[in-house]
């Protein structure tokens, strides 16, 4: 319309220049702290749920704003970003949030601690400090005074250490060595968290919890699925029994005491003086433990995946399921219980867990979704790994879903290298932005 304008005073020099009317400038973008008023995008009073969802690159950051009574409402889920698959675009996506809201969240819910969910709270730490917070939630694995989660805890950060040391000391790079960059590096993130950011409550949840007027904000409630407390859908927090390769020595034998650091201090002085080289047993010493180190890298990803927040949102009647990362002990611990079924028959709205990966959304939870009743949105990209999303999956959410959109088909003017998935297809209810994109649910 403003281009429009500016021809017809170029073309005639006597129609004054109009100024583009606000409803024109704000066409296709959200109002600050207005949950979606546009065209596709709202019921018959002008209502719906909007859920922004971010191109961070690889990993996730998604802001719901409710037309909640009084004013609007807006919750956070994830904010984070996996340093392989940064595209930088951080700073100007928490900007956009503090525009959005008005800089107040009445709720954050930080699904688990990997980095691709938290790491923006850190690189943004000062920016956020200056929001004004309700509530901050976090998985009871996180949980500084459950003693279980003490425990597990301390399990999985010496394990992260020690393959970290490994991949460092061998100068292993990979998906594996990936995976365990994605459990480290989180600390500074997970205390600002913690302290409730700026004045929130902290809660520890876990499956099973229900939260009435959640956030304290009116109507929404939340039943939490998961994570579980019972380990064995968890998956093995402890180092389980393939971790004996940390206790490999160069000949083979069990050491009693952890013995990664004399083997890599042995290799890394023979790479200083490059004389004498490797021999070839301690080559295939350390391809082993390279190989074992891959497995156990994997395993403690998953671990750490089954310990994400799932949340089942409702308001106004509709229902958004934000899953985090979770992978099928996850899901199993809640899918199959007795109003498993009922919950996955009723969405509204899905965020594709796992950024699509092939241990993610099990084909059984896709079955029991309603056909052509809700939408989803996926935050991925291929990079840094290259099976991710899985097709398969995405055949299925084809079939099921209403329309989903991905990330990565948001495409961005200023960062011409990003990874790019399928052009952006318009569908019902979803809007693009510069770097971001809209599904508004009609309420």
């Amino acid at each position: 319309m403003a281009a429009k304008a500016k021809k017809a005073n170029k073309a005639s020099r006597v129609v004054p220049r109009r100024k583009p009317s606000s409803r024109a400038k704000d066409r296709g973008r959200a109002k600050p702290s207005t949950p979606a008023r546009r065209k596709g995008g709202a019921g018959a009073g002008g209502r719906a749920i909007r859920i922004r969802m971010y191109r961070v690159g690889f990993g996730d950051c998604f802001l719901v704003s409710l037309p909640a009574a009084g004013k609007p409402a807006h919750i956070l889920v994830d904010c984070g970003v996996h340093a392989r698959g940064d595209l930088k675009t951080m700073p100007k996506v928490v900007a956009d949030i503090a525009a959005q809201t008005g800089k107040r969240l009445d709720l954050i819910i930080a699904s688990h601690a990997h980095q691709d969910h938290v790491s923006g709270f850190s690189k943004c730490k000062d920016t956020f400090r200056q929001f004004s917070v309700g509530e901050v939630w976090l998985p009871w694995t996180e949980d500084p005074s459950d003693p279980l989660a003490t425990k597990l805890y301390r399990a999985r950060t010496q394990l992260t250490m020690q393959l970290a040391q490994h991949f460092n000391a061998t100068g292993a790079t990979g998906w594996a060595a990936d995976a365990v960059l994605n459990a480290t590096g989180n600390p500074d993130a997970m205390g600002l968290l913690r302290s409730g950011v700026n004045g929130g409550k902290v809660r520890y949840v876990k499956g099973g919890m229900k939260f009435d007027d959640a956030g304290a904000v009116k109507g929404l409630d939340i039943k939490v699925l998961s994570p579980p407390t019972d380990q064995k859908f968890l998956s093995v927090m402890n180092p389980p029994s393939g971790d004996r390769f940390l206790r490999l020595s160069p000949n083979g034998k069990e050491e009693a005491a952890n013995a990664i650091s004399p083997f890599l201090s042995k290799w890394e002085d023979k790479q200083k003086k490059k004389n004498p080289p490797l021999s070839k047993s301690e080559m295939e010493s350390l391809d082993t433990m390279l190989d074992q180190a891959e497995q156990l890298a994997f395993t403690l990803d998953s671990v750490l995946n089954n310990t994400s927040i799932v949340a089942l949102m409702t308001f106004g009647g509709k229902n958004l399921l934000f899953p985090g990362d979770a992978q099928y002990g996850n899901w199993q611990s809640w899918m199959n219980s007795d109003d498993g079924a009922a919950i996955l028959g009723n969405l509204h709205y899905y965020k594709i867990a796992h950024h699509g990966s092939h241990n993610a959304t099990p084909k059984s939870a896709l079955d029991k979704t309603p056909a052509k009743a809700f939408a989803a949105q996926i935050s991925t990209q291929n990079t840094p790994w290259p099976t991710i999303p899985f097709k398969k999956m995405l055949d299925e959410l084809d079939q099921k879903s209403s329309g989903y959109v991905r990330s990565d088909s948001i495409p961005l003017a200023d960062v011409p290298k990003a990874p790019k998935g399928p052009p952006f297809k318009p569908q019902e209810g979803f809007t693009l932005g510069d770097f971001w994109c809209d599904y508004n649910l009609p309420l």
